[in-house]
């Protein structure tokens, strides 16, 4: 890449990807990354992803949580016969409901959005995969949490123009400062 392309970049694609494995450390990395920030005073939107676990350490349900209201979106309530039949107990309706914190905070021009969601959605071009491009598209710094598996993917979709993170505290905070940098 030539040094315009790369200058143009860092002005045009304040975005990073925070690649994740199934035995990712600090789940819960980016909830704190925002909180953190919030209590400095950034103002952060976006949604992160809470998981219920039973007895046995099984996922019982997930939720999405609004970084700046925590109003929670129930986006997953396994059934006994999902789990018996290994299939996908993902509530699209409620997933589309929760889009409007991404509008909103794109909307009001948040210093910040955090994302928790890459999944079999969004990897289809559905679910929250407009207000993504959006975020991206209005120039609003974006860190959005990407399975290993779907990277390649991701990179394809957003022209391999976002950074690429760890997914940890001090990656998201080192990001940040040279985002905030820039600006």
């Amino acid at each position: 890449m030539n040094e315009s392309a790369t200058s143009r970049q860092v002005e045009l694609a304040p975005f990073a990807a925070a690649v994740y494995t199934p035995h990712v450390r600090e789940r819960d990395a980016l909830a704190r990354f925002a909180e953190e920030l919030r209590a400095e005073g950034v103002r952060v939107g976006g949604l992160v992803q809470e998981a219920f676990r039973d007895e046995q350490g099984r996922t019982s349900g997930i939720d999405m949580v609004e970084v700046d209201t925590g109003r929670r979106f129930p986006i997953n309530r396994p059934t006994r016969e999902n789990l018996e039949n290994h299939t996908c107990s993902l509530n699209t309706n409620v997933l589309a409901d929760s889009t409007e914190a991404l509008r909103r905070a794109v909307r009001e021009g948040a210093d910040l959005i955090v994302l928790e969601k890459f999944g079999e959605q969004e990897q289809k071009g559905q679910g929250l995969i407009d207000e993504i491009f959006l975020a991206i598209s209005e120039e609003i710094p974006l860190l959005i949490a990407v399975p290993e598996p779907a990277l390649e993917l991701w990179q394809e979709r957003s022209g391999d123009l976002g950074d690429t993170l760890a997914f940890d505290l001090a990656a998201f905070r080192a990001w940040w400062s040279g985002v905030r940098s820039r600006t």
